[in-house]
């Protein structure tokens, strides 16, 4: 669990002086399981809709996982267990090279100084400036909606001494000298889709989330954290729809009024939230609003971020040399992000990640 928080999008512009006394979620992974949690327990009674038969999505941050139970006096525990992974990541090259990262700083520095003994400094000194981009970008920015050009604008002198515009790769160099570590400090992008050569310094902060929370996996698999959500979403009476997409959200005016679902349920809402991908939202939940159509002719003109291919094995046995999580780095790095972000190239000599 090593990424941000995620957090559901919004699609109900408008503010009112009320708060709202229902909502409906469109999507069931973690972060619209979450939203849902959090209003559920603020009082505001919420429906979740999902259009598999079994809720999931992508994982978080332990510690913000933790906080849905404790906002109502409940303990994670009680169902579902988090273990702590160590090493966070094992890093392979082809030349042999093994360098396991983690927040055990005796053995990191160890292992940094044998790639390269100047670079312990550095990687100090690097620690440093991720600790100060969290501060900026995620306690004081985080949970800060930029709603329009002038809101951006006023969190640009922070980040521009933070040196947003570099790359996190760009970055990560200005601190170490060896390419198997600038390498391992800046690889953490591709797991939201994002190039290290281009993607902002901002992500840097991935680095203090680590070094802090640690690394940890849900014990039974990331099934079984589902499982407690939903258990810990319904104990406080919230309400899941499974196996019935969501087909279109009506509007009065500009406002979020009601969802329809492929089998024809519907039901108003004072509030509706998207957690379902950002341009099918637009284009075909609000398909038919003129703000819908904006957007989604406005998102087909941006560039999206690629995903991955996964592929699961069921192997026997144990395998003491693979640890939880392994990236298997290919000869190349510049060469092959350039291939698959510039060139739309597949490459043979591509990396792998064993998790």
């Amino acid at each position: 669990m090593t990424d941000a928080p995620s957090t559901a999008s919004e699609i109900q512009p408008d503010q009112t002086d009320s708060p709202p006394k229902s909502a409906c979620i469109v999507g069931a992974g973690f972060g619209g399981l979450a939203l849902a949690i959090r209003l559920q327990a603020a009082g505001i009674q919420t429906t979740v809709i999902e259009g598999r038969h079994r809720p999931g999505g992508r994982i978080t941050d332990p510690a913000c996982l933790r906080e849905l139970w404790d906002l109502t006096g409940h303990d994670m525990a009680q169902d579902v267990e988090l273990v702590p992974v160590m090493p966070f990541y094992r890093l392979n090259w082809p030349d042999g090279t093994n360098f396991d990262y983690s927040n055990d700083e005796d053995r990191l520095f160890a292992d940094i100084a044998e790639l390269n003994p100047a670079d312990v400094a550095g990687y100090q000194r690097f620690l440093d400036y991720a600790a100060g981009v969290y501060e900026e970008g995620y306690v004081k920015l985080g949970h800060v909606p930029f709603l329009d050009f002038k809101s951006m604008m006023k969190a640009a002198p922070a980040l521009a001494k933070k040196q947003a515009w570099r790359s996190v790769y760009s970055m990560v160099s200005s601190y170490v000298e060896n390419e198997k570590l600038r390498e391992a400090l800046s690889f953490h992008t591709l797991l939201v889709g994002g190039n290290p050569m281009k993607t902002s310094s901002i992500y840097a902060l991935i680095h203090k989330l680590e070094k802090d929370g640690g690394v940890w996996w849900a014990k039974g698999g990331t099934n079984r954290l589902i499982a407690a959500m939903v258990a810990h979403f319904k104990r406080l009476g919230g309400t899941l729809r499974l196996g019935d997409p969501v087909e279109r959200i009506h509007t009065v005016g500009s406002r979020a009024s009601e969802v329809e679902t492929a089998d024809g349920w519907k039901d108003r809402f004072d509030a509706v939230a998207s957690n379902a991908d950002i341009m099918h939202s637009y284009k075909t939940l609000l398909g038919e609003t003129k703000r819908g159509r904006k957007y989604a002719k406005s998102l087909s003109r941006k560039r999206f971020s690629p995903s991955l291919f996964v592929v699961h094995f069921g192997i026997e046995g144990t395998w003491p040399g693979i640890p939880h999580h392994m990236i298997l780095f290919g000869p190349r790095y510049q060469g092959l992000l350039e291939d698959i972000y510039d060139n739309g190239v597949l490459p043979e000599d591509f990396s792998i990640y064993l998790h």
